[in-house]
C-alpha cells in the first residue's frame, strides 16, 4: 500500500508538468496522450527501482523523457514534435518594434513552433525542460548531457532562434 500511495502522491504533484514534457513532444493529441499514459506506466513499473540519487521529480522527467524518445523511435509516422501552449515569454525570442502588430504575436508563435520542429531531437528535449523552468542541474540529469554541454547547447539555440528571428523580421519588414 505504501508504493501505491508514493505513486498517487508523485502523480499528483508532477501531473501537469508530466504532460507537459509530453506536449512539448507531440502536437497530435492521441500520440501525446498516448505518451502520457505509457509514462504513468513506466513510473509505476521504475518506482520500486528509484534510489533517492537525484530528486523524485528529476527521475520522473527522465522516465517521461526517454518515454517520449522511445515513443518517437517507434513511430515511423515521424509527425511533427512541436509544443502546445508554447508562449513567447521564454526569453527565447527578442522583442521587435513590430510587436506592437496585433498578428504579430501569432508570427511569432508560429515562427517558435517551426524553429523547434527543426532542432534535433536532444535539442527539442532541453527547449522543453527550459520551458518547463528546469534548472542546467536538473536537464543534464535527465538527459544524461554534462551541465556544460546542456548550458552551451541553450544557449546556441537561443543564439540561432534569435538571428532567425531576427533575418525573417528584416526580410518582411
Amino acid at each position: 500500500m505504501e508504493l501505491e500511495q508514493r505513486f498517487r502522491d508523485a502523480i499528483r504533484e508532477n501531473n501537469q508538468r508530466i504532460y507537459g514534457v509530453c506536449s512539448y513532444f507531440f502536437d497530435d493529441r492521441s500520440d501525446r496522450d498516448d505518451a502520457y499514459q505509457e509514462s504513468l506506466i513506466r513510473i509505476w513499473q521504475n518506482l520500486r527501482s528509484f534510489r533517492g540519487n537525484s530528486l523524485l521529480s528529476t527521475w520522473i522527467y527522465r522516465v517521461v523523457v526517454n518515454t517520449c524518445l522511445m515513443h518517437i523511435r517507434n513511430d515511423k509516422r515521424r509527425k511533427d514534435l512541436i509544443g502546445n501552449g508554447l508562449t513567447t515569454e521564454t526569453g527565447m525570442v527578442a522583442d521587435h518594434p513590430a510587436d506592437d502588430d496585433p498578428g504579430h504575436q501569432d508570427r511569432k508563435i508560429a515562427f517558435i513552433h517551426q524553429f523547434i520542429s527543426t532542432l534535433v531531437t536532444a535539442d527539442k528535449t532541453l527547449v522543453s525542460l527550459y520551458l518547463e523552468d528546469f534548472t542546467t542541474r536538473e536537464m543534464a540529469e535527465i538527459t544524461g548531457m554534462s551541465e556544460v554541454n546542456v548550458r552551451v547547447r541553450l544557449h546556441r539555440i537561443r543564439e540561432k532562434i534569435k538571428n532567425e528571428w531576427e533575418e525573417q523580421q528584416d526580410g518582411t519588414g
